[in-house]
């Protein structure tokens, strides 16, 4: 059995309570190994005492909490930052975080380390350690290899075919161990479905109406999501019924203000009789809120490397519009998506929506297709493509 140590960012707790999309596929690795036990994880993850309570149900993984740097810890980063800045970028580790955990791993003999997000180049000393062949880099984002990266990573675990090749093109090591793993979500979240009565009743408590034809967007409420673009292109709907349903915060359930969040409340503010903005859900209620949709939009303005919200809606039966960015387009093809070009998004939009509502025979069969499409994203299978890449 494969010891497999990941090590998350310093943001978000795992468990996810907190959400978070990286913290979400990992939390449903752990879900999945305890009920095929065919590895042994150790996480690494900022401390967080509701996620200290979920995490006493693992019995196959063990999870170890870093507790927040205090000034003594802020004091030696700056010290070692700018030392660093005098010598090379990672020669010393210059994050309280990710300090504890190297002290901590020396003690531990594992197969593999992986970087599951967070600060790349702070696994310099975690290559020269344990070995460059043992460190792994899980791509979760569209991401440019570069000298630096190089040095530190012999393996790299891609969530799209866009993204490996987008690496591969820039690396300038040409032995890197390169693997697709393709994403998933929590298929038994999603597959729950609801009743009519219970779809009107929340369309109620929206301020929506039953016969409303209702455009969901979920997602952070951040420029490159294209969520602007899309309130703009809903502007120039006319259609009586049409209503836009946005689910989402700048950081996930991390309640922070920025200025184009503002911005978007304020274009909101424009059109309150057909725009509805909950803000963050917790994940485990977003099924309810799909269901209450007609179609989803996905508007990436940039090269989205994957499509963690492309898989709810498929899973949620929904038809799709998604721009042709990066991944994205892998996980949500032509037969349950209207693909569109990111050049005049705006238009693009605006009459894409306006064809999936025009069309209820062709939308039903997007929305047939969504289904099927769904079942190659599950948690078993995304589980067993991660294990594959150690064997």
């Amino acid at each position: 059995m494969k010891k497999i140590c990941l090590v998350v960012g310093n943001t978000l707790p795992v468990p996810a309570v907190m959400g978070g999309a990286v913290e979400e596929l990992i939390t449903m690795l752990l879900d999945q190994n305890e009920i095929e036990q065919k590895a042994e994880f150790i996480i690494f993850s900022r401390e967080n005492k509701k996620a200290e309570r979920e995490a006493k149900k693992y019995k196959y993984s063990r999870i170890i909490y870093i507790p927040d740097d205090t000034v003594l810890d802020k004091v030696n980063n700056r010290i070692r930052r700018y030392a660093s800045s005098v010598l090379k970028p990672g020669t010393l580790l210059d994050s309280g975080y990710y300090r504890k955990i190297y002290h901590i791993l020396r003690n531990i003999k594992c197969d593999a380390i992986v970087c599951e997000g967070g600060l790349y180049h702070e696994f310099r000393q975690f290559a020269k350690k344990f070995g460059k062949e043992k460190t792994y880099l899980h791509i979760h984002h569209h991401v440019m290899a570069d000298p630096e990266y190089d040095e530190i990573f012999g393996n790299i675990i891609a969530v799209s075919e866009f993204a490996k090749k987008e690496w591969l093109r820039t690396t300038k090591q040409k032995k890197t161990g390169a693997h697709v793993v393709y994403n998933c979500v929590n298929e038994a979240k999603f597959n729950k479905k609801i009743t009519v009565e219970q779809r009107n009743k929340l369309r109620a408590q929206l301020g929506l109406k039953e016969d409303d034809f209702v455009v969901l967007y979920c997602g952070r409420i951040q420029e490159v999501k294209g969520v602007r673009e899309l309130l703009r292109a809903f502007a120039g709907i006319k259609e009586h019924n049409c209503r836009l349903l946005i689910i989402g915060n700048a950081d996930f359930a991390v309640n922070t203000t920025t200025p184009f969040l503002k911005e978007v409340e304020e274009l909101v503010q424009q059109d309150t009789d057909r725009i509805r903005f909950t803000g963050y859900i917790e994940n485990a209620e977003l099924y309810q809120y799909y269901q209450c949709a007609d179609m989803q939009v996905v508007p990436s303005m940039w090269e989205e490397a994957a499509g963690l919200v492309a898989i709810e809606g498929m899973l949620s039966g929904l038809p799709l519009v998604v721009t042709k960015s990066g991944g994205l387009v892998e996980y949500a093809p032509k037969e349950v998506a209207m693909q569109i070009e990111r050049n005049g998004i705006v238009e693009n939009l605006k009459m894409a929506i306006e064809t999936v509502m025009d069309n209820p025979v062709e939308r039903r069969k997007m929305s047939e297709a969504s289904e099927k499409r769904a079942k190659d994203f599950t948690r078993s299978r995304f589980y067993n493509s991660y294990l594959k890449v150690f064997e």
